[in-house]
């Protein structure tokens, strides 16, 4: 058996068929990777296999390290609570096997290249000035990770080209999707593009589509959808990135998506160029 540690996905759960196909896909995705094994348990009992039955799976393969990965994008209750009481759990059923926690997604840059593929790949570049673009996610009651969903879509626009930008959720929090397409339709928008910032399949991604085809044809605004990152190779990049993390340490500095880290469209020149440190002197 190979000395790398274990891999296991942590996943919301979905009751969407196609969610379940698209974990397969980027499990294989993984596996052409990475040397240990790879593994997933769905959080929520309506999805097997759960955490704890993974646990001792691994345990029953003669595995003794395991590092465990949110597949999760934005940080709420599932990412800060649920997960880590259930990885928890299992160390103490197991005390035989290391687990070690990492960090969800999160807003990685490979995720932000990732999603501006999927625009390109339904909407012509040079007509996005007069375009509205719309990043959906599940909605949450924490702050956080909702203003981490603002922050996203600004961030997403400033690469993709758009200059009016909105956010949306499926539920428990605000805005709606049907609120903000009847807004931008009120406010003159003829064009609006969506983006779910979800890893896989779900119903509540499809709820949204549905609806926001739905105010689209009340109010007359022509709509795009971009769809989701699904399994890509960039998501399998992510994932192995935080399972390193975990190993030997996280190399950022204060950001991940500083333009002096990251080539970002149109600000390329500025990567590893001096920021000027308090100075006058700016890079352009």
């Amino acid at each position: 058996m190979t000395d790398a540690a274990a891999l296991l996905l942590v996943a919301h759960g979905t009751r969407d068929p196609r969610g379940a196909e698209e974990m397969e896909r980027l499990l294989s995705l993984l596996r052409a990777q990475h040397p240990g094994p790879v593994v997933h348990a769905w959080l929520e009992d309506f999805a097997d296999p759960g955490v704890a039955e993974v646990a001792s799976d691994l345990v029953g393969q003669g595995v003794s390290r395991v590092v465990s990965v949110p597949l999760l994008t934005l940080g709420a209750r599932h990412a800060k609570t649920d997960i880590p009481t259930q990885v928890a759990a299992a160390r103490l059923a197991h005390p035989e096997l290391t687990i070690s926690h990492g960090r969800i997604l999160g807003l990685h840059p490979a995720l932000f290249a990732l999603a501006r593929a999927r625009i390109d790949a339904v909407s012509p570049a040079g007509g996005r000035a007069e375009e509205v673009l719309v990043v959906t996610a599940s909605g949450s009651s924490d702050p956080d990770a909702n203003a981490d969903l603002a922050k996203a879509a600004r961030f997403l626009a400033e690469g993709s080209g758009h200059r009016w930008v909105e956010h949306a959720f499926a539920g428990v929090t605000w805005p709606s999707i049907d609120v903000v397409l009847r807004r931008v339709a009120a406010a003159g928008a003829r064009r609006a593009m969506l983006f779910s910032w979800s890893l896989l399949a779900g119903l509540l991604e499809r709820a949204v589509a549905v609806s926001a085809q739905q105010v689209a044809d009340e109010v007359g605004l022509s709509l795009a959808d971009a769809g989701r990152f699904g399994p890509d190779p960039l998501v399998a990049e992510v994932v192995l990135d935080r399972y390193r993390e975990v190993l030997h340490g996280d190399p950022r500095m204060n950001c991940d998506l500083c333009a002096y880290r990251v080539p970002l469209p149109g600000l390329e020149r500025r990567v590893a160029a001096p920021s000027g440190g308090g100075t006058d002197e700016r890079c352009p």
